[in-house]
């Protein structure tokens, strides 16, 4: 099982929701209500302050507390952070976190190619390992796009449908 933890609590919860929803078994688990599934595949919580889990983690980081937070990520655990956003990173980088960087620079790990109201091409510009195992090439990626979505929402929940095996990747 994968967790993902979104900070801070707000609507980027509900999207990936319902997008990793179309692919997995998801817990979902916000202080406005708890999904009922059994067996789950994702267990997708919100929080003010990253928690320390264990196992394979993914921390999509909107807001970091300051870098001297204690915090204890697992050696699995990575962090999906847009690069504009220099408290994420800063917090990742004094906690060691592995980082997979969104934004619209060649330097970002996933970038844009276009965007229009129905698609977007979604760049993948160096290999990942999703946490099932294997490796993602680089590459573009077409996404039909069924409701308006921010460039930097879009591209936080590309990744993290990447990192959990990129199975509903083509809807978003």
């Amino acid at each position: 099982m994968v967790t993902i933890i979104v900070t801070p609590p707000g609507p980027m919860t509900g999207v990936l929701f319902r997008t990793l929803s179309d692919c997995c078994r998801v817990l979902s688990v916000t202080p406005e209500r708890v999904s009922p599934v059994h067996a789950p595949d994702v267990l997708l919580l919100e929080a003010d302050v990253p928690p320390s889990c264990t196992g394979d983690t993914v921390y999509v980081l909107g807001a970091a507390p300051p870098p001297d937070y204690p915090f204890t990520p697992d050696e699995h655990a990575l962090a999906v952070v847009h690069s504009e956003n220099r408290e994420a990173l800063a917090f990742a980088a004094a906690h060691h976190l592995k980082t997979l960087t969104c934004g619209l620079s060649v330097r970002d790990t996933l970038t844009l190619s276009s965007l229009t109201d129905e698609c977007a091409m979604v760049c993948l510009q160096r290999e990942i390992r999703p946490f099932g195992g294997g490796i993602i090439e680089p590459g573009e990626i077409p996404v039909r796009l069924y409701a308006p979505v921010g460039r930097g929402e879009l591209l936080l929940v590309a990744a993290v449908l990447l990192l959990c095996g990129g199975g509903a990747m083509g809807n978003a």
